[in-house]
């Protein structure tokens, strides 16, 4: 199966986020995160993560070998949450999913989600930062540093 067929959309973000045009990629629904990382993964295909990666955009980290991140990356992590359509996420209809966050957690490498966790990234709606550089340093081995040349 062609990765560049079945996700192109994310495929072409992802591509275009290398060139510096892509700022914050503010996640969105788990499953296509999940598809496009399980296939980069298959694929050993390039992931570059160098702009804010924010909620379910966490889900990249699991892309694989393929995968880089740069030192000044910024990811966003909150606890997940089902949103009632056209409401915010911050919305006091929107309810935390329990279930949904320990399964996010159970995608990303284990090094990620214990510096998550050391900082509370999961307890709130709100999102928690973290540099690149401290993803970087938390997972040596684990997730390669993208430098741009």
């Amino acid at each position: 199966m062609n990765i560049k067929k079945l996700m192109l959309p994310l495929v072409l973000t992802l591509a275009i986020s290398g060139c510096a045009t892509m700022k914050v990629d503010p996640g969105g629904h788990l499953e296509g995160y999940v598809k496009f990382s399980s296939l980069a993964k298959k694929e050993s295909s390039l992931v570059v993560i160098d702009y804010e990666c924010d909620s379910a955009c966490l889900i990249l980290l699991s892309s694989g070998s393929g995968l880089r991140v740069s030192k000044n990356a910024k990811f966003g992590v909150h606890e997940v949450r089902f949103v009632v359509p056209e409401k915010s996420y911050l919305d006091p209809t929107s309810k935390r999913c329990n279930s949904c966050t320990e399964y996010e957690k159970t995608l990303i490498p284990k090094c990620a989600v214990k510096l998550f966790d050391s900082r509370n990234g999961w307890d709130s709606p709100n999102l928690t930062y973290f540099t690149g550089a401290e993803v970087l340093e938390a997972c040596p081995g684990v997730i390669q540093e993208y430098a741009e040349k």
